[in-house]
């Protein structure tokens, strides 16, 4: 009985997102604090290549990241996507690639990643990913936690030669 409430769930699943084909995205300009999600549903089997587009209006921290969502009961891949690629590029050059990858600071301008990879699930496959992006540290603040540091250590040297 479970294994059919999780076959009709899965259907369900993939019937409410067949009008949601994977395609290329504009994720508009991005806001500190807040992480933008992106996805795609891909019905078709084969390789497929995926752009998402972003645009920062100042420099800034961020975290990207990104997955596949496979479905696979004993040897059927319901949904499933080989050779996953998520690449960060800026004027068509790569600067990051991974599932997971940080930069200390982007340059505001326009982004976009590049998704792709094998769909070899019977029913298609399905990723999603986001990114997070934060304020750089400015200059002052930086130098200000290292004299706290500093403070700190010789504090804690003064306390042990007592």
């Amino acid at each position: 009985m479970k294994f059919i409430k999780t076959l009709l769930a899965s259907v369900a699943l993939i019937v409410a997102a067949s009008s949601a084909n994977a395609a290329d995205q504009d994720l508009g300009t991005l806001a500190v604090g807040k992480t933008a999600y992106h996805s795609g549903i891909i019905e078709t089997s084969g390789f497929f290549t995926d752009i998402v587009t972003f645009t920062l209006d100042g420099d800034y921290r961020a975290a990207l990241g990104a997955g596949v969502l496979n479905y696979s009961v004993d040897v059927d891949n319901f949904l499933h996507i080989s050779e996953f690629k998520h690449e960060l590029l800026q004027e068509g050059t790569v600067i990051g690639s991974g599932n997971k990858f940080n930069f200390s600071s982007l340059t505001a301008g326009t982004y976009q990643i590049r998704i792709s990879g094998v769909v070899d699930g019977d029913f298609g496959g399905q990723y999603a990913g986001g990114i997070t992006i934060a304020a750089v540290p400015e200059p002052s603040s930086v130098a200000m936690l290292l004299v706290g540091f500093a403070a700190l250590g010789v504090a804690a040297r003064r306390r042990k030669s007592l």
